[in-house]
């Protein structure tokens, strides 16, 4: 089979290296893969491939793929790749990040649970205060609520039970043995009011715009902390700050924004509390080393 790779992008740790094509055309042996540079190489290309491996995926790219049967891409969104208008082609989405990403909560958890936004600001000021970590504890034994529970939710799931954290997830399906409890939707409300830590993992559609409102903010502790390394627009980001604002939580934490790159007039930028990430989670130098691994484990079950 031959296989066309088109992976252009803007972030380094995301573009593949010399070396890495190497190894993964070893594993992919015997199929044949191919390499485009460009956009017109990569059309070029779809002519004759059996299999893409892409960032992103045009309806009518199809129609210049006879032959395509298989559109790979290491995106675990769902919103760049565009589904076969003949349902020929299946896709197949990445599934590793939560490798990555299970550590970038865990850093926001402890930057927080341990104050260091505070330890920052008084190193800034020159001040020697032990005082500003009075009441603090552990993780373990704190509660941690996953919404949106996928392969990441299990990965981050994993990660915080290994420190002791009760872990609860949200989800559509309530079979799962690999967290303590497991709320339906219907359930938000309830779920997050027992949370000190509420991790959004939603993908971003039209069911979940807007999931987490000033009602959800409402229900949630006022000592506990907000993350969202999902879609931005999962989130009302006026009744988010203005939860920040008013203190009725105690933190969040956005590496997703509804509007990215974020407008530098962005209210979010000085918001009380609010720490940004520019939607980088999943970055990491083994980021595509990852994803080939996972793909040439994918590609020898489908094609044994």
């Amino acid at each position: 089979m031959q296989f066309s790779l088109y992976l252009p992008n803007r972030v380094p740790e995301f573009r593949p290296s010399a070396q890495q094509l190497t190894r993964l055309e070893q594993k992919l042996a015997p199929h044949v893969l191919r390499v485009a540079w460009t956009e017109s190489q990569f059309l070029e290309q779809l002519s004759s491939a059996h299999a893409a491996v892409v960032w992103s995926f045009d309806a009518s790219w199809y129609r210049l793929a006879p032959e395509l049967l298989h559109v790979f891409t290491p995106s675990a969104g769902r919103e760049h790749i565009a589904p076969d208008p003949g349902g020929r082609s299946a896709v197949h989405y990445g599934s590793f990040h939560g490798q990555i990403m299970a550590e970038s909560l865990l850093s926001m958890m402890l930057f927080s649970n341990r104050r260091l936004g505070s330890a920052l600001s008084a190193q800034a000021q020159r001040r020697w205060d032990r005082d500003v970590y009075a009441g603090t504890r552990r993780l373990a034994g704190q509660t941690a609520l996953l919404v949106g529970y996928g392969a990441i939710g299990r990965h981050c799931a994993s990660a915080l039970a290994s420190l002791g954290v009760h872990v609860h997830a949200l989800r559509r399906s309530q079979h799962t043995n690999d967290v303590e409890r497991t709320f339906s939707p219907e359930k938000l409300l309830e779920a997050v009011a027992l949370a000190d830590h509420v991790v959004s993992l939603l993908p971003g559609d039209a069911s979940t715009a807007r999931f987490f409102g000033r009602e959800v903010f409402s229900r949630m502790k006022p000592s506990a902390h907000f993350y969202n390394l999902g879609r931005g627009s999962t989130v009302d980001e006026v009744a988010l700050t203005a939860a920040l604002d008013s203190g009725a939580i105690a933190s969040a934490f956005l590496d997703v924004v509804a509007e990215e790159p974020l407008p530098e007039d962005s209210p979010l930028w000085h918001t009380r509390n609010l720490y940004l990430t520019p939607h980088a989670s999943a970055i990491s130098a083994d980021y595509l080393d990852l994803y080939f691994d996972e793909l040439s484990a994918l590609v020898r079950s489908l094609f044994v």
